[in-house]
């Protein structure tokens, strides 16, 4: 896919964006911290690794689809459209100067031509225009939430609970999602340290296995598929949190008082204390 600096094109304009063909080829749309949670409830969401570094995104791949998220003539279909797919087709870019200098262009977009908002007020100064400049910073906040969501992920990894998303040929593809029954098996001790110092690694973890329900049965991990990074034993299972209440009651030491609530003080004139009778129904009735 060809990528061209945006002040090659800062003569032209920027229309709406009203179809989505382009989506099934890219295959994943990253996801911002702000909205993975509504994300889950329309979109398969899925871990894939982008270097060294886990990215949290939205699986766009009709192979792996529940059920399609773009019609054939192009319209979005799913319930929710990510940010990524919304700034389409602009990225930041690695140069910095300008401001229109730290925008790419994936080559080939219809919606950059000779009508619309324009690209860039002065090109020689390289101001952007409001509608241009208002993408720039939706791409920087993207990019800033991926980073938080992608630390959250890290801890996931190392846990050792994420697994590949099945292929079309039964082989494990790049996308990694949540196995619920190592998640599920991981000791108090690692659950809190994942907690430890924020509750997102949790969070996304409940968002991978919720969103789920949006991908084809036989796109789930198999369950022979083992994570790198396990513990060489087998996590101790989890048990009901009421049996560990019963079974630690006598370690609890509850301090019960025995004694009355109210001093019995014979001195006090407990119907002082009574609320006062209701009114007799015959009370308006008389002379």
């Amino acid at each position: 896919m060809n990528v061209l600096p945006l002040a090659s094109l800062a003569e032209c304009r920027i229309g709406p964006l009203d179809r989505f063909g382009f989506a099934p080829g890219l295959g994943f749309a990253a996801l911002n911290d702000t909205e993975y949670l509504l994300s889950a409830h329309h979109l398969p969401l899925a871990v894939r690794m982008e270097g060294a570094a886990p990215r949290l995104g939205a699986v766009l791949d009709p192979a792996f689809l529940a059920r399609p998220q773009v019609d054939k003539e192009g319209r979005w279909q799913a319930a929710y459209l990510p940010i990524a797919l919304r700034l389409w087709p602009f990225a930041l870019s690695p140069r910095t100067g300008r401001p229109i200098d730290e925008i790419d262009v994936f080559a080939g977009s219809t919606r950059i031509g000779k009508s619309g908002a324009p690209i860039c007020l002065d090109p020689e100064a390289g101001t952007l225009s409001p509608d241009m400049a208002a993408i720039r910073n939706t791409l920087a906040m993207l990019r800033d939430g991926g980073a938080r969501l992608t630390k959250a992920l890290d801890l996931l990894r190392i846990a050792g609970v994420l697994a590949p998303l099945t292929g079309e040929g039964g082989e494990p593809s790049a996308f990694l999602s949540v196995d619920p029954t190592r998640f599920g098996a991981l000791r108090a001790e690692a659950v809190a340290a994942l907690g430890g110092a924020s509750f997102l690694p949790l969070d996304l973890a409940s968002a991978l296995l919720f969103s789920r329900r949006n991908l084809a049965p036989e796109r789930l991990p198999r369950a022979d598929a083992v994570p790198a990074g396990l513990p060489a034993e087998p996590a101790a299972p989890r048990g009901d949190p009421m049996d560990f209440m019963f079974a630690n009651l006598e370690v609890m030491d509850f301090a019960l008082d025995g004694s009355d609530l109210f001093d019995g003080d014979e001195g006090i004139d407990w119907q002082d204390l009574a609320p006062p009778p209701p009114p007799s129904p015959l009370e308006g009735l008389r002379p």
